[in-house]
């Protein structure tokens, strides 16, 4: 009977066992699309408060300014090209056509004072700017202050109580977190587009500014610059600036975080006063760790010192590798650039370094940053190495060039396909030292070059437009 008591009992169980295990089957699933559902409309309505938040503070930028064109530019590259007017326009030419020229682009309130932040090249050379804002009105624009080397300006119009975007911490952006792109791409504006943070620190893309940026494949097209890259928490980390062509998916923008900085004395005296120290640097290679004798790829190298620089007067030499400034660690030449900037001008500044293997620690007090900074070009021929035709830099080439020495030899010609063309050597690029020996003249470079195995590379200093820098070439028996 106890028997019999039990196994109805583990029947009992066994079949509230089934019905459960059923109701799971059942339900679990429509409670699991529910909650994807729940997270999907979340992500949704994430965007849209975004969107809601930041599109007031976002305005278009129409600029105008005035061009000269010679005879037939205007209608585009070639145009005459094959036509009875195409000799014509070869002889007679004539003088300039003057047009006006408009520009489109973007930019985001930052003060309920009437500043908006955008780009340098979106209102450069512009002699009228329109805003257009949010809520339809159109204003009048006028540049408060630019800065070329950032790529950054302020342009102010008079309205008070605008609505002003959150400025967030780029240094806290991480790869792979949202990124939200708003702006005005060919004029479209109030367009919101949506990617990730592709990469941080992106340099070495050939602006000829400084190179610090944040790298999105939110879509960026010609009209977003200078318009906000937002979180998704709606705070503007930074402010777009260039696309690659023809890629897709490339975007860059600058860090929110240096642009304030730049703001800020735009807003105040209308020009940014940068510290400045007098040296050119490239980043250590692994060819270059040979030469300098060097055990790792870290520190910037000085490529060049200019005359008169406070690092001249301090001791810098060419061929020193930063390895530190004020205690930080210094990886490459972005590095050295990013802490130097957050000196002031006339601080000192303790720089460690190694000389021949050697470490040494020398002291430069910064200096303003001078406007410009010197120039130079091409020459005549001679010889060759590596592909290389090189002359003396005679006193006539040296007006020629706009020289104020006629040391080193200049390259005149570069054979197609040699190494020398492969590192980029080009017409016009001074050869200032060989293995670190200093060449004055064509006599001094070609018993210099005598002595080289060209096998095992060889050591050149490079003076391109007033800026020197290494290269090493190598080339087989």
């Amino acid at each position: 009977m106890e028997g019999y008591k039990m196994t109805k009992r583990d029947g009992y169980r066994r079949r509230f066992f089934l019905f459960f295990l059923m109701i799971s089957i059942l339900v679990l699933p429509a409670w699991s699309l529910a909650a994807e559902r729940i997270t999907a409309k979340d992500w949704r309505n994430g965007f849209v408060e975004v969107a809601k938040k930041v599109k007031p503070s976002v305005v278009a930028i129409r600029s105008e300014r005035t061009v000269s064109l010679s005879p037939g530019e205007g209608f585009g590259e070639d145009f005459f090209k094959g036509t009875p007017f195409e000799d014509f326009f070869k002889q007679h030419g004539g003088p300039p056509v003057k047009r006006k020229q408009m520009g489109e682009g973007s930019g985001v309130i930052v003060d309920q004072k009437g500043y908006i932040l955008t780009n340098y090249h979106v209102v450069t050379g512009a002699e009228k700017i329109t805003i257009h804002l949010f809520d339809g009105r159109e204003m009048a624009g006028t540049v408060r202050g630019t800065d070329p080397r950032t790529d950054l300006a302020v342009v102010h119009v008079e309205a008070t109580d605008l609505p002003v975007a959150a400025l967030g911490d780029s240094d806290k952006i991480q790869v792979g977190e949202w990124a939200i792109a708003v702006g005005s791409p060919f004029g479209l504006e109030e367009t919101v587009t949506v990617g990730v943070i592709s990469a941080k620190g992106r340099s070495g893309l050939g602006t000829g500014n400084y190179e610090d940026f944040i790298q999105t494949d939110a879509s960026i097209n010609p009209g977003n610059s200078g318009g906000p890259l937002v979180n998704i928490d709606g705070e503007v980390v930074g402010i777009n600036a260039m696309i690659i062509q023809p890629g897709q998916g490339i975007g860059f923008a600058i860090p929110i975080n240096l642009a304030r900085a730049i703001m800020l004395e735009l807003i105040k005296t209308g020009k940014v006063i940068r510290p400045w120290v007098g040296i050119g640097l490239q980043d250590i290679t692994a060819d270059l760790m040979k030469f300098f004798n060097l055990k790792e790829k870290e520190g910037a190298l000085v490529s060049q010192v200019y005359g008169g620089s406070p690092a001249e007067e301090a001791g810098l030499k060419v061929g020193d590798v930063v390895t530190e400034i004020d205690g930080v660690k210094i990886k490459n030449s972005q590095d050295l650039v990013r802490e130097v900037l957050k000196k002031k001008v006339g601080q000192k500044v303790n720089f460690v370094v190694l000389r021949e293997g050697k470490r040494a620690e020398i002291s430069v007090t910064t200096a303003q940053m001078p406007e410009k900074i010197g120039e130079r070009g091409p020459a005549k021929p001679a010889r060759e190495w590596f592909g290389l035709r090189v002359s003396n830099v005679t006193p006539d080439v040296a007006k020629q060039l706009g020289l104020t020495k006629t040391e080193g030899v200049v390259i005149v010609g570069v054979q197609p396909n040699s190494s020398a063309q492969a590192v980029g050597l080009k017409p016009g690029d001074i050869i200032l030292e060989v293995n670190h020996q200093k060449i004055a003249n064509e006599k001094d470079y070609r018993a210099a070059m005598e002595k080289v195995k060209p096998e095992q590379g060889v050591l050149f200093l490079i003076d391109r437009g007033g800026s020197t820098f290494f290269v090493t070439l190598t080339e087989e028996k």
